[in-house]
């Protein structure tokens, strides 16, 4: 396994490597709703690489597909020690997937580390525990948040690569040490509690009603003081978030309004991104092309070149990303504010 990069409280530092001296009981938790085309790829990545010291536990969200039915099949052919839940049904004034957390948190026994999974997302289970494990408890990491290499292809990959960038272009994965409340960030694709702090937190419960619990809760952990992660997983976990255009829209559509914070915040920041990384640099190539060269404009492309080669490099992300980002960042604009409208007329399309 290659050397994982960390980036722990908003300061960087890196994996322990080894195993913690007293191994920490760890729970895996997959929550899944109407995810029959891709449950079973999740847990067959992860079951392969099981052992005796943690539990897989996989949480059917009311599912409207064949997601149960998956679930069963898969635990029958893969490993019979998985736990499969049917969820409950949902409360008023939760949301989804806040919801099947935290039943599956319920039903975690004694386990003292939970690390939530995204159905949608393949790991090496015994690297990412073993790593997770030790990381946290040797740095007294309370919340650690793993973002896996990002797979899209066609037109889907103009929206799902926009995620990992624009980390890239303002959180600089491979550099030095953050104010740990300076800018809490995580991804819900893979995200790791020690469970003493997920109860103070309040767990789910206490952001029911969020649209990003990841990121709601990472402003929580940096509210109450606690030490949060963030880790470049590139080489031990993959995501497959949408698989076509329509899927890709619709679903960043119900919360790419909160990525800064309040939708109001959100536009006007990506309004900012698409003049700086869409206009400026578009604008200089057109001038350059009518023979008006402005360097200072076009030394715009230097820099999307350097945070496309640190995307390849860091997050193993295509190259050719850093000539459509222009076009990425614009769509980031029009998505923010077509988000917000929709989570204001409360017409978002929830999975």
């Amino acid at each position: 396994m290659k050397r994982d990069r960390e980036h722990v409280g908003h300061k960087a530092e890196t994996f322990t490597g080894g195993r913690a001296k007293n191994l920490a009981r760890v729970a895996l938790l997959i929550p899944a709703r109407n995810e029959a085309y891709q449950i079973r790829r999740c847990l067959e990545a992860i079951c392969t690489s099981i052992d005796s010291s943690f539990r897989i536990i996989a949480l059917d969200d009311e599912s409207t597909d064949d997601t149960w039915r998956v679930l069963n099949e898969t635990k029958a052919d893969v490993n019979q020690r998985l736990t499969l839940l049917r969820g409950a049904t949902r409360p008023q004034g939760w949301r989804g997937k806040n919801w099947a957390c935290a039943q599956l948190a319920d039903h975690a026994g004694d386990a003292e580390i939970l690390i939530f999974i995204d159905a949608d997302t393949r790991l090496d289970a015994a690297a990412v525990v073993e790593n997770i494990r030790s990381t946290m408890l040797a740095r007294d990491i309370q919340l650690l948040s793993v973002l896996p290499r990002q797979e899209a292809h066609g037109l889907a990959a103009l929206l799902v690569y926009l995620l990992p960038w624009s980390l890239m272009a303002h959180v600089p994965l491979f550099l030095g040490r953050w104010r740990r409340k300076a800018l809490p960030i995580a991804i819900g694709q893979v995200l790791a509690f020690q469970r003493s702090a997920y109860q103070t937190l309040g767990g789910h419960a206490a952001v029911r009603s969020a649209i990003a619990e990841d990121l709601a809760l990472a402003r929580k952990v940096a509210r109450m003081g606690m030490n949060a992660a963030f880790l470049d997983g590139a080489d031990i976990a993959s995501c497959t978030m949408y698989t076509s255009w329509s899927r890709a829209w619709r679903g960043f559509q119900k919360n790419w309004c909160y990525t800064v914070g309040h939708p109001l915040l959100s536009c006007l920041v990506w309004a900012w991104l698409t003049y700086a990384f869409t206009w400026l640099p578009m604008y200089g190539l057109a001038e350059a092309c009518l023979g008006h060269v402005d360097l200072a404009v076009l030394s715009q492309w230097p820099a999307l070149l350097w945070i496309g080669l640190c995307s390849k490099r860091y997050l193993q992300m295509p190259i050719w990303v850093f000539v459509t980002a222009p076009i990425s960042v614009a769509l980031g604009f029009v998505l923010a504010c077509d988000s917000w409208i929709h989570n204001a007329r409360n017409t978002t399309l929830w999975s």
